[in-house]
């Protein structure tokens, strides 16, 4: 590939000519859809859109499972010029509500969606919370947008693109929420020429001669799964979509189709590898599987290559804030650097490290907190300060991962800046105490916090995914135990147990959620007018 950077469009993915028009782009639900056919439906909806009122620059929300309906009206919202808010369809109504007036939504654009499902209706609430009129929404539900009707009636007028392509498509055309897994979560403000940068720059090295469909099991609102969907038009292959709203539909796609490649995150493989009669797919199915968000445990990742095979799984490492790609681990890498990294820097990126107690910007060879300069680094956060923004004065996105790269070129990950825990002034690094927990197989995930204490600064929990409770948990064997391996500083002050960890909608560990589990319990364990004083002075480092 060339270094130059290409200014690309979306409309570059699906405006096609000649044979490649006539291509399968989309599968969903029993329908193939050429690229032509998608190309056609966009500007249909590009159409509808413009009757509606939006305008250039105006925010809309979109709002739904994933579909060709979605996937299309966010290609055409795009193309009119606005900015679309990818909105959570699991997310409950008051979520819904602060996402859509923070980012100055004018309009909704609405699929199906969980909070609408248990209460119909929600809707009609949702318009009245975030003041937008019935006359500014449009639904896209399948009772109301069949896209194979609307093809047939075609064809339709090509709209011309608001932005054309010399006028700066490094604009924000579309807004994500950080899953907040870890802290409120923030609207990063995205462009198509980081996402598509990112894919015509990158993904290329997936593309070999037996490629031909890819299989997206991850949510469209989410950019990895937004990544995955247009990575694979991109280069005219065919994708397969799911709604993700049932797990039995998920297993018969997987069941149905032999496509090769596949994306998701680990707790989809996972779950689909523990299904009766899995064996049945056989490992040959499977000649890749692109993980998004990481495994939660090595543990998990031997399980998953016994399943599937080795060498199969490639794991991906991103976050929003980079459109999502930082690093990929390629189907030619070594078993070892499958296991201990997270692949090879992205093509033309500038990756360095951040020494937090100097404040120097590092040789990346360097263990530090990773940074990020390049075409994929976001706009920003939406409406925030720039004391608050990711990006630094010299252009650098500021991960809050801590790593290095390795003698070979691999970027490997060491813990996030969050993980390390100041007690009685020395520094802990949460991943060492998880390690020392390894041996001990009835845990299946294990996660190491720093909570605030009157006497060390901060003390250290673990906290355990234990499923099958034995009928006496010591703690206190557990952590004499760890006095064999552990320096006393970091032994954990408690070891909380729960049957399962919180997940995000991506399959991240929802650790926002989990800390709160944790506090719950620590209220009951530690004295409750000693932990009211605790959460005071939490609540205060929040500030």
């Amino acid at each position: 590939m060339a270094n130059e950077i290409g200014n690309y469009i979306f409309e570059d993915i699906y405006n096609l000519q000649g044979e490649e028009a006539g291509l399968k782009a989309l599968y969903f639900q029993n329908e193939f859809y050429t690229f032509k056919e998608l190309g056609s439906f966009v500007d249909y909806l590009a159409g509808k859109f413009l009757e509606l009122g939006i305008k250039k620059g105006d925010h809309v929300a979109l709002l739904g499972m994933n579909s060709i309906n979605w996937i299309a009206s966010f290609f055409a919202l795009t193309k009119i010029g606005a900015i679309s808010t990818l909105l959570n369809f699991i997310s409950r109504h008051n979520e819904l509500v602060r996402s859509i007036t923070f980012t100055d939504c004018k309009f909704i654009v609405y699929g199906k969606y969980v909070a609408e499902a248990k209460d119909p209706d929600d809707l009609s609430k949702l318009l009245k919370d975030c003041k937008i009129g019935e006359s500014h929404s449009f639904s896209i539900k399948p009772k109301d947008l069949n896209p194979r009707e609307i093809l047939l009636a075609g064809p339709y007028p090509h709209i011309e693109s608001a932005y054309p392509r010399e006028e700066e498509s490094k604009r924000t055309s579309y807004i994500v929420f950080t899953t907040g897994t870890t802290a409120e979560p923030k609207g990063v403000m995205l462009s198509e020429y980081g996402l598509l940068n990112n894919i015509y720059h990158n993904l290329y090295k997936l593309d070999g001669p037996k490629t031909k469909s890819c299989m997206c099991l991850l949510p469209l609102f989410h950019c990895f799964g937004l990544l995955i969907a247009t990575g694979f038009l991109a280069y005219r292959k065919t994708v397969y979509l799911n709604e993700m709203s049932d797990p039995v539909d998920v297993f018969n796609d997987f069941r149905r189709h032999k496509v090769g490649f596949y994306a998701s995150v680990g707790i989809i493989f996972d779950k689909l590898a523990r299904t009766p009669f899995f064996w049945i797919l056989g490992k040959k199915r499977f000649t890749h599987c692109i993980v998004g968000g990481g495994f939660t445990s090595e543990k998990e990742f031997k399980f998953l290559e016994r399943k599937y095979g080795k060498g199969k799984f490639l794991n991906g490492y991103g976050q929003s804030e980079a459109s999502p790609l930082i690093s990929l681990v390629m189907p030619d890498s070594p078993a070892s650097k499958q296991r201990e990294s997270v692949g090879i820097p992205m093509d033309d990126l500038e990756i360095k490290t951040f020494d937090a107690a100097s404040k120097l910007v590092q040789d990346p060879t360097v263990p530090g907190e990773i940074l990020v300069k390049g075409y994929n680094v976001c706009n920003g956060y939406y409406k925030l300060p720039v004391t608050k923004q990711p990006i630094d004065e010299q252009g650098y996105l500021h991960t809050g991962d801590l790593g290095y790269i390795d003698k070979d070129g691999y970027l490997v990950l060491t813990g996030r800046c969050k993980d390390i825990i100041i007690r009685k002034g020395e520094n802990i690094s949460a991943k060492e105490v998880e390690k020392a927990f390894e041996p001990y197989k009835e845990f299946t995930s294990v996660r190491v916090m720093g909570f605030p204490s009157l006497t060390d600064g901060e003390t250290v929990i673990a906290v355990v995914e234990l499923p099958k409770k034995p009928l006496h948990f010591h703690e206190s064997h557990y952590i004499q135990e760890l006095h064999k391996v552990l320096p006393s500083l970091k032994i954990p002050s408690h070891i909380v147990y729960f049957p399962s960890f919180p997940l995000a909608a991506n399959g991240k560990l929802d650790e926002r959620t989990l800390r709160e589990w944790v506090e719950d319990k620590l209220n009951r364990i530690v004295d409750p007018k000693l932990y009211k004083e605790i959460r005071r002075i939490q609540k205060n480092l929040r500030k």
